[in-house]
This record gives structure tokens, C-alpha cells and sequence, in this order.
């Protein structure tokens, strides 16, 4: 693998990372000691009880951070894209990886050994408070989560599967068009329900003009109409 020095102060994924309100020092103590490297898709960042050995900094291409679910089936967490972080949450009682990440799509990233990130980061209050407001956004996604896995229909949690795509993929309606990385399946298991539902959910939705879809490109999703659905499902559905 391939490995070269990267400059944080000119890198444009900065500005959708947690380094963004860094300082200077701060950034070029970084770019001191990170390391540039790369994964193809369907390779693993790391898996569910891998030892946390160092922090990454996602530079180009998707992720998906799953947890195993029963009978072995993944339950996908959430989608990390460009200024995604990991291996940030570590103390004296969290050393492992509590969830596996599995690129979709080619990968770039940044690596910096935990130790050294810890020096810097002991060093520098404001890098130390985008960690804990990482820690905070990420807490506030996997509640969500479980609220969506409890108490939502099928419509309710698909509708959110997309615009969580959406986010990923930067979506806007002036550009009208994305193509995802992500499978059926993988979109199943985004939304915690089966890949049937997955295909039957999005007919309905292109029937109601609520987008406009074909195999893996969306050319349109009515970002509005489907916050609606998250909130109160139009139709009753069984829940799954």
C-alpha cells in the first residue's frame, strides 16, 4: 500500500471535518504524522473487536459502518463519506472497534497513529472539543436509529434511508442526479427491513413523484416530501 505525507492546512475536505476550526499549529502537527492510504471497494477500515490503533480521516469515496445483527445479518449504522472520522473514541475502557467499516466505493483516508493524535490533541482545547461534538453527533444518530428500528413503518424508515443517501452523496436538486455505491441490500439494511420492501417502497415513491430512480442513479428526490414521511407516514403500513 502506497503511503505519502498530506498537508492539512491546504486540504479542501478540512472544511467538512472536525479539523476545520483548528489552528494552524494544530494542523501542521497533523500533517507531521498522518499518512495518506487507500482501500478498494469491499475492503475493510477495520472490523467489529479489531484493536483501535490509530484515527482516520475519510478524504474520498463511502463507507458503511455496520454492526452484526442476528443470524449474522449487518445492520448498517449510518453512511461515512469525505471528513468522516474514526477511531476517535478511545479511553482506558474502549480500546476495540465496536462496529466494522467496509468501503463501497473507492477509499482515500488519512491514518495517524492514536498516540500521537492524543499528544496533539492533549495540546490543542479546540481540536479536543470537536472530538466531544463528534462524540455527541454520533450519539444523537444511533438513537435515532433505534427510535427508527422500534417504532417505524417500513415507508417511515425508507424515507429516511434516502435522505440519509441524500446527505452522503451532497444531493441538490439543481443537480437533479447522484449514483450510489450501495446495493438493495445494503439499503435494507440502512433501514432495517428487507430488500423486497426496499424495491416495493421505492416504486411507491416514484409512483407519488417523490423520486425519480433507476437501478443504482437517482435523478431526483423531493428532499421535502420525504422529511414529510419521517415525521407521519401518509399510509399505514405494517411494521417491521
Amino acid at each position: 500500500m502506497a503511503v505519502t505525507p498530506h498537508d492539512c492546512i491546504t486540504c479542501k475536505v478540512r472544511s467538512c471535518s472536525i479539523l476545520d476550526t483548528c489552528d494552524t499549529k494544530t494542523l501542521a502537527a497533523i500533517s507531521a504524522y498522518k499518512l495518506s492510504r487507500s482501500l478498494q471497494k469491499g475492503e475493510r477500515l477495520f472490523s467489529e473487536g479489531d484493536p483501535i490503533l490509530g484515527v482516520c480521516f475519510i478524504k474520498k469515496g463511502f463507507l458503511k459502518v455496520e454492526l452484526n445483527g442476528k443470524l449474522s445479518r449487518p445492520l448498517i449504522l449510518r453512511i461515512a463519506g469525505k471528513g468522516a472520522i474514526f477511531g476517535h473514541r478511545v479511553n482506558a475502557r474502549h480500546t476495540f472497534h465496536s462496529c466494522s467499516a467496509t468501503a463501497t466505493s473507492e477509499v482515500q483516508y488519512c491514518y495517524i497513529p492514536y498516540d500521537l493524535f492524543n499528544e496533539i490533541i492533549c495540546k490543542s482545547p479546540m481540536l479536543k472539543q470537536q472530538v466531544v461534538n463528534q462524540y455527541l453527533v454520533e450519539l444523537e444518530q444511533v438513537e435515532r436509529k433505534a427510535v427508527y428500528l422500534a417504532h417505524k413503518t417500513v415507508r417511515e424508515k425508507m424515507a429516511e434511508a434516502l435522505l440519509l443517501l441524500a446527505e452522503a452523496y451532497q444531493y441538490e436538486e439543481k443537480k437533479q442526479s447522484f449514483r450510489i455505491s450501495f446495493c438493495r441490500q445494503d439499503i435494507a439494511d440502512l433501514a432495517g427491513t428487507t430488500k423486497e420492501q426496499v424495491s416495493k417502497t421505492l416504486k411507491d415513491f416514484e409512483k407519488e413523484g417523490m423520486i425519480k430512480c433507476a437501478a443504482k442513479k437517482f435523478n431526483y428526490l423531493n428532499i421535502v416530501r420525504l422529511q414529510a414521511v419521517t415525521s407521519h407516514s401518509s399510509s399505514p403500513e405494517v411494521r417491521k
